[in-house]
């Protein structure tokens, strides 16, 4: 009998450390094993637009990067990329299958305004967080769930702070636009419409192009012709070395400022350096020529995981979304390892100086307060490189 008793209490204390290993296990999120961090994006691999894959590389660098030195609190990240081509119809069953199928704990620096924009309800509602998603556009940047942390401000914004540069730096009246006729160079515009009366400019020609477009000097001469005390490119590197190349043959010294994402090695290498001498650029990063100790370990992460790549702010994009999520799963520690929980820990990060990013903090209850970068910087290339650059607002 006193056996017997034995063996059922060895039973029920079996019984309830099941139920307890249960609960830890069932605390953890979808995605989470002992050994793993499951974690995915949707990356324009191949196509049209597949110059912009370098914010995947820029992230599966970094993640590498961990893996080798001993992973996140002691589990390996698998970083799951997958090929959507830019096609929002193709995001739309990726991101079914990541959340779906692969059970994903949170989706990671994903690539696209258009792929975002398609998904982006889809994935608020499963309760998935969306991480450092490479988008400007306002639907994706005004999305009011609180699993959505963008990356950047919006293009309207950026529009806005163009024609600021242009009045104060430049003390420019009268500007010319060029665009790239789609969502986010119209989206640039109308920023740019929002402020002119603010700061006494006048916008005398908008001269847009379309993405496959290859010959933009029809819309330089356009632009020149009216006259204007400064021009503000929406443009991409391609276009915008093309822009620069029609502007230097034509002998015409107007100042110029670019968007970011047009901030790029390329632009030189297109156009020549001495096409892109004295442009201004916005920019949202560190530099990669800065000495920073933060950029000096993105360059040589980059190089050892992708040494054919050329480092540009675009594969910074992907260091800053994956950068945060480590440190918010870095804080979180080994156990109960929830989306919910990580909400909170990434709205926990204030005045952080980890990343590439020079500051980072991360408000409650949403957009903007989610940015995870909320201001815009600026540089100027010269002398072959670019250069930081403060107007008279930063200084």
């Amino acid at each position: 009998m006193k056996r017997l008793g034995f063996l059922s209490l060895a039973i029920a204390g079996f019984g309830a450390f099941a139920l307890t290993s249960g609960s830890v296990l069932a605390a953890n999120g979808p995605g989470i094993s002992d050994k793993e961090i499951l974690i995915c994006s949707y990356q324009p691999m191949t196509g049209k637009v597949s110059s912009y894959f370098r914010m995947g590389k820029g992230a599966d660098a970094w993640f590498k990067h961990i893996n080798e030195t001993g992973g996140i609190n002691g589990r390996m990240v698998k970083y799951k990329m997958v090929d959507d081509k830019y096609e929002p119809a193709r995001t739309k069953s990726i991101v079914k299958r990541f959340i779906e199928r692969d059970k994903c704990f949170a989706i990671v620096a994903p690539l696209g305004s258009a792929p975002t924009s398609a998904v982006i309800d889809y994935i608020t509602s499963k309760n998935v967080p969306l991480i450092g998603a490479g988008t400007g556009a306002d639907k994706n940047l005004t999305h009011p769930s609180t699993y959505v942390f963008p990356l950047y401000p919006s293009y309207n914004m950026e529009g806005q702070e163009l024609v600021r540069f242009a009045s104060k730096v430049f003390g420019a009246k009268k500007v010319a636009l060029l665009y790239q006729n789609d969502p986010s160079g119209k989206t640039h515009l109308k920023g740019i419409n929002s402020v002119l009366d603010k700061y006494g400019v006048k916008l005398v020609a908008e001269q847009g192009y379309e993405a496959k477009e290859v010959d933009v000097s029809a819309q330089v001469i356009a632009m020149k012709n009216a006259n204007p005390d400064a021009v503000l490119c929406s443009c991409a590197p391609e276009p915008a070395a093309k822009f620069y190349t029609e502007r230097k043959k034509l002998g015409w010294d107007v100042p110029v400022i670019n968007v970011f994402f047009g901030k790029s090695p390329k632009v030189a290498e297109l156009a020549g350096k001495a096409a892109v001498e004295g442009i201004y650029f916005t920019t949202i990063f560190r530099d990669f020529n800065s000495s920073a100790k933060q950029i000096m370990e993105a360059k040589s992460i980059l190089k050892k995981y992708y040494p054919e790549e050329t480092p540009d702010a675009i594969h910074l994009w992907g260091f800053t979304g994956a950068q945060v999520f480590t440190e918010a799963m870095r804080r979180m520690g080994k156990d109960n390892l929830t989306r919910t929980r990580l909400i909170k820990t990434l709205e926990g990060i204030d005045g952080w100086k980890g990343s590439v990013v020079p500051e980072i903090t991360i408000g409650e209850g949403g957009a903007p307060d989610h940015f995870l970068v909320k201001d815009m910087s600026y540089v100027i290339y010269k002398g072959g490189k670019f250069q930081d650059f403060s107007p008279p607002w930063q200084q």
